[in-house]
């Protein structure tokens, strides 16, 4: 079921027109999950940051509805940085990566997870992650 043990941008498919863009996403073995939840994050002012914390089992997808994401990503030591500044790139997030995620202005942060919530798959102390 899930073939992305490290994360990466996907680009989703989707039609260009004079009339607008329209991105959407379809079951199919590009995606890594079925979506047991979708939760979006508004009106955080510009450089705010949001996540983190690491989730234990659960894998998300993150995508800029609008405006652009700047987000760090950290396991073992190793950093990665993503910028996702288009509603086409979709970030694979496997469990146990320690996430934070950078708003730029006006930016609008879709997520999609393959569990439902649950606050005891949620890592909130650095130290304790870094123990793991």
């Amino acid at each position: 079921m899930n073939q992305f043990s490290k994360p990466e941008i996907i680009l989703l498919k989707g039609v260009i027109s004079d009339s607008g863009d329209l991105h959407f996403l379809e079951e199919s073995g590009e995606f890594p999950f079925s979506i047991a939840r979708s939760f979006w994050i508004t009106g955080v002012p510009e450089g705010g940051k949001r996540g983190v914390h690491a989730h234990k089992e659960e894998m998300q997808v993150l995508i800029a509805l609008q405006g652009a994401l700047e987000v760090s990503l950290e396991k073992s030591g190793e950093v990665l940085s993503f910028s996702l500044n288009s509603p086409n790139q979709a970030l694979i997030l496997p469990a146990m990566y320690w996430s934070e995620v950078i708003f730029g202005k006006g930016a609008v942060l879709l997520g999609l997870s393959n569990r439902k919530f649950s606050e005891s798959d949620y890592i909130r102390d650095k130290n304790e992650f870094d123990a793991l």
